[in-house]
């Protein structure tokens, strides 16, 4: 498995609180066309509200929860310095 950018984290790794970018979906196509559907969009922004099973996130104005087994094949890569009322949300 290779990831063209070298900070990208697996979600289930992030801290709560933390905030990243999508970078990657490594996942089934079946998985892939949901979490779509669901927002989390290439490079869209997120936010990590609790970890475990399941990993909730929040994508723009809606929380979603993603089982941990799907949240170790999504790949972030991390905001640093901003602080979250200064994302642009996508």
């Amino acid at each position: 498995m290779r990831l063209s950018c070298s900070s990208a984290l697996r979600l289930a790794d992030l801290q709560v609180g933390s905030t990243a970018r999508l970078h990657d979906l490594q996942v089934d196509p079946e998985s892939r066309a949901q979490l779509r559907a669901l927002g989390l969009t290439d490079g869209s922004m997120l936010r990590v509200c609790k970890q475990g099973d399941p990993c909730v996130v929040q994508v723009r104005t809606t929380r979603i929860g993603i089982s941990s087994r799907i949240a170790q094949h999504v790949f972030v890569v991390p905001t640093e310095g901003r602080a979250s009322g200064e994302l642009r949300w996508r």
